[in-house]
């Protein structure tokens, strides 16, 4: 199961579609886990450029952008961050799921015990620099006047065995934002 889906039953039973999902949606680094299959799908892996960039995307082209476990990825968060916000209409949600660094990594440091692409470690709210990087904080650089509407740690059946063993279940931070 990978991470979309993880969060799939807890969503459906807090009405989140309905409060969150407008169309048209784009899903960004859904590989083979969309949010909502009539998303369009932006990632590297199907032959789209750069998520940080967006590159062709025109602004205000969506009512809802969805961006989980992609942010890690890239090399500058904040400029990704202004460019998902710029495809977004008014009126729609940015949605930014990162994985938590002290539920999924379980270190300090990069890199990344567990994928080695990983640029940076995320938590909600906190910054200690120089591999972890706040949420919140991000956003908020890129979008200083963010009407941020939800910030949540997703940890539905979250379990790790030790610190040496990948975690099962949802390791997430999600953050919503209105336009």
């Amino acid at each position: 199961m990978v991470e979309t889906n993880k969060a799939k039953k807890h969503r459906i039973s807090e009405n989140w579609f309905d409060k969150y999902i407008q169309y048209p949606g784009i899903d960004i680094g859904s590989s083979n886990d969309p949010v909502d299959e009539k998303f369009d799908l932006w990632d590297f892996a199907l032959g789209n450029g750069d998520a940080t960039y967006m590159e062709g995307v025109k602004d205000k082209s969506y009512k809802t952008v969805y961006a989980s476990h992609i942010i890690e990825h890239l090399y500058f968060p904040v400029e990704g961050i202004k460019n998902w916000f710029r495809i977004l209409d008014e009126g729609g949600h940015l949605i930014i799921l990162a994985p938590h660094r002290d539920l999924y990594e379980k270190r300090k440091r990069l890199p990344s015990r567990w994928n080695p692409d990983h640029k940076t470690f995320w938590l909600p709210e906190e910054y200690e620099p120089p591999c972890t990087f706040s949420l919140k904080h991000t956003v908020l650089q890129a979008i200083p006047d963010a009407n941020i509407v939800s910030l949540n740690v997703l940890m539905e059946d979250w379990k790790s065995d030790s610190e040496n063993t990948h975690s099962r279940g949802e390791y997430s931070i999600e953050i919503i934002v209105k336009k």
